[in-house]
């Protein structure tokens, strides 16, 4: 029998954290089967020891994919690359190996409220962020204005998200499609803002406003511990940049003009090796080239003011 989800799990050096994910998934109580897939990366410690411990255990429900080489180094991505193209399931669910589920029902609600709402192609949740180092923990369950709400949640679309990021990986259940994952492969610069972005021009999403799992900050992981603004600016700046390029929409307009000044403010308050004056000057104006009405323009402005002087404005 197929299953009807296929829960995808890429993962590094986590061998202090993958068995709990693994856990999570076999909690799962269902009334349909699913399948696990699991990715790791060439890992140099005990991981990928520990994923075969469990698919010998049960091999049934195991997918492994144990690289010898490590991928992410040479610019593949391993989801897009090995893992979703192997899923046999109607839906993908997502987490990392360092991260992990705590509600044993999370993919029955998830997949039950896709199969009756045949226009949602996305389900995502709150979650628990808890810092390894201080074990200091903090409830996320994101809220949006403007978007009606029920006892369990809400719906939104891919423009609802202008208003703040609302997807994470770790509580994603989404619909198997091979075509959102070709037009993956055509960007240099990928995270799962591409994902989420294909995903919801196919379909609405549907926010569970309870907790589902964890999402660990620590050092290992790949994008939780960047301290360094540039690296987070930078990369947005790249991604919103590309997908604008590849898609020429209202949606990635907006999102480019706004991550484009988001690295120029950055520039313009901050020093750091290369950080010229012909660099400031080019973003700007590249921001300037996107710009489409008066409030935007405005924008534009604003941006040149720092932020302590802002705050002394609106007092």
């Amino acid at each position: 029998m197929n299953p009807l989800v296929s829960i995808c799990c890429i993962t590094y050096n986590h061998e202090s954290y993958i068995r709990d994910a693994i856990e999570g998934f076999l909690m799962q109580k269902t009334t349909f089967p699913f399948e696990i897939i699991i990715h790791d990366d060439a890992s140099t410690d005990d991981t990928a020891k520990i994923i075969q411990e469990y698919a010998n255990q049960y091999p049934e429900l195991f997918v492994t994919i144990l690289q010898k080489e490590n991928q992410w180094s040479k610019g593949i991505r391993p989801s897009p690359t090995y893992v979703w193209p192997r899923a046999r399931g109607k839906y993908i669910a997502l987490c990392e190996g360092d991260d992990y589920w705590t509600d044993p029902y999370k993919l029955q609600k998830q997949v039950d409220f896709l199969e009756e709402n045949e226009n949602c192609s996305l389900c995502v949740g709150g979650f628990k962020k808890h810092n390894v180092y201080t074990n200091e923990t903090e409830d996320i369950i994101k809220i949006i204005s403007g978007v009606e709400r029920n006892d369990k949640g809400y719906t939104f679309t891919l423009n609802d998200t202008k208003k703040g990021w609302i997807t994470k990986t770790l509580t994603a259940v989404f619909k198997n499609d091979k075509n959102v994952f070709e037009q993956l492969t055509k960007y240099k610069y990928g995270r799962d803002i591409n994902l989420f972005y294909h995903i919801l021009k196919t379909g609405k999403g549907f926010y569970f406003t309870e907790i589902m799992g964890v999402y660990r900050i620590h050092e290992g992981g790949i994008f939780s511990l960047q301290k360094q603004s540039l690296i987070n600016f930078s990369n947005h700046y790249k991604i919103y940049n590309e997908l604008y390029k590849s898609n020429f929409d209202e949606y990635t307009r907006y999102m480019n003009i706004r991550h484009t000044l988001a690295l120029f403010k950055y520039n313009l308050f901050n020093k750091y090796p290369g950080n010229t004056l012909k660099k400031k000057i080019q973003l700007y104006f590249e921001a300037i080239m996107l710009v489409r009405s008066i409030r935007e323009f405005i924008f534009l402005f604003t941006v040149l003011i720092p932020s302590k002087i802002k705050s002394r404005l609106r007092k």
